[in-house]
């Protein structure tokens, strides 16, 4: 007889020498192909400048439209809250962490948008998960612009609903795809308001139009939107001349309010719903009181003080006609937005173009695959109330350079 005897367990990597293993590997994979990613450790904030490892830069990378996150009216209102109720809300909504300041929150939202209720998440991305994760089914079948935020794409791919894509803010080809799929329960159309790494619009009013005529529901993810475009920083919707309870909206507190969270508008029935079966509502502790205070006291100040978001669009238009001057126009749009992108092509290249705006004070990092297709990586510049005009002078000038 034979015995066959197993080597000794300290010659074999254990399963989590064979993790990190395959976790080095990855990461040296990425860094062949100029996608690692890195954090940035910011030591301060001041206006449109941060402070980081004893360098002082211009942030062009900041989602803080309107300038309000050090603002101090939500400053005052958070501390307020804190003193108040504590910091950590404590449980879920349901369980036993939904407050006041939860309630006037939801309101305020619904009374902005003109819609009867709204419904708060802990952020824009548990917002889309829950959302749509509550909403599909294996009866129905969704369309999504190719160029939707990965949050969407992620959200759709959990549900077991047939996903089909068309192309980005192509009405002929969604009109294709919507009528090879009559046979749906519901079919839902998901865009974007304003494309976060694209700076475009989409075009609503022609999408809500092709909607109702194939009897389709229209969900507008208005992130970068919300607070910051229309006459009176009502959205997308808004721009459109378009009511907002012709859709289902979504949009976050985390970037025209400067605060954090996501949130939807609708009907009652929909938002009592979505209190029933949206997981990452149901199953996660709720947005923390100082927030949600944060949150209410921004939406007061956006209402008070229309000046931060005309300066904004002045500036977002300086910044554009410098760069067409330059011969470094953005990709055409359908209106000037506060988002910039400059192609660049390989993420190699906009690795080595960012670090050269680094050296020059500019803070605009790369924008790299998976993030944007494959070839079109690219430098996103996000625009803001607090950038001044020499700020924008500077900036072209550095681009001059490096571009």
């Amino acid at each position: 007889m034979i015995l066959v005897t197993s080597p000794s367990t300290s010659t074999l990597p254990s399963a989590r020498e064979r993790l990190l293993r395959d976790c080095s590997d990855e990461l040296q994979a990425l860094d062949h192909q100029a996608l690692r990613r890195r954090l940035t450790v910011v030591d301060r904030f001041d206006g449109p400048w941060v402070e980081t490892g004893g360098r002082r830069l211009v942030n062009w990378c900041s989602n803080d439209y309107l300038g309000l996150a050090c603002h101090p009216a939500l400053a005052e209102a958070a501390a307020a809250a804190a003193a108040e109720w504590g910091v950590g809300a404590r449980a879920s909504r349901l369980l036993a962490g939904s407050t006041r300041w939860h309630a006037r929150l939801e309101e305020a939202l619904a009374s902005w948008f003109g819609t009867d209720a709204a419904i708060v998440y802990s952020s824009g991305y548990l917002a889309n998960l829950g959302t749509l994760g509550a909403l599909l089914s294996s009866r129905d079948a969704v369309f999504v612009d190719r160029l939707a935020h990965a949050s969407l794409v992620e959200a759709i791919r959990r549900t077991p609903a047939a996903l089909r894509v068309f192309r980005h803010n192509d009405l002929s080809h969604l009109g294709a795809l919507l009528s090879r799929a009559a046979g749906a329960r519901r079919r839902l159309v998901v865009t974007e308001g304003v494309f976060s790494m694209e700076g475009d619009a989409c075009p609503l009013a022609e999408l809500a139009e092709l909607a109702d005529s194939a009897d389709a529901l229209l969900y507008v993810d208005d992130a970068h939107g919300a607070f910051v475009t229309g006459a009176t920083g009502r959205g997308t919707p808004e721009a459109a001349g378009l009511a907002h309870e012709r859709f289902l909206y979504m949009a976050t507190l985390g970037k025209g309010l400067g605060c954090q969270g996501g949130f939807v508008t609708g009907p009652v029935s929909l938002i009592d719903y979505l209190h029933n079966r949206a997981r990452t509502f149901l199953y996660t502790t709720a947005l923390a009181v100082p927030v949600a205070a944060a949150a209410a006291a921004a939406l007061r100040v956006v209402a008070e003080e229309p000046e931060r978001r005309e300066r904004l669009h002045r500036q977002a238009g300086r910044l554009q006609e410098r760069l067409a001057r330059l011969g470094l126009p953005a990709p055409a749009r359908r209106t000037a937005s506060h988002i910039v992108p400059l192609g660049v092509g390989s993420a190699a290249r906009a690795v080595e173009a960012a670090g050269r705006l680094w050296e020059r004070g500019c803070w605009a990092p790369a924008i790299r695959p998976p993030t944007v297709p494959r070839g079109t990586a690219r430098l996103r510049l996000s625009v803001t109330a607090l950038h001044a005009d020499a700020h924008i002078d500077a900036l072209v000038d550095a681009l001059a350079d490096v571009l």
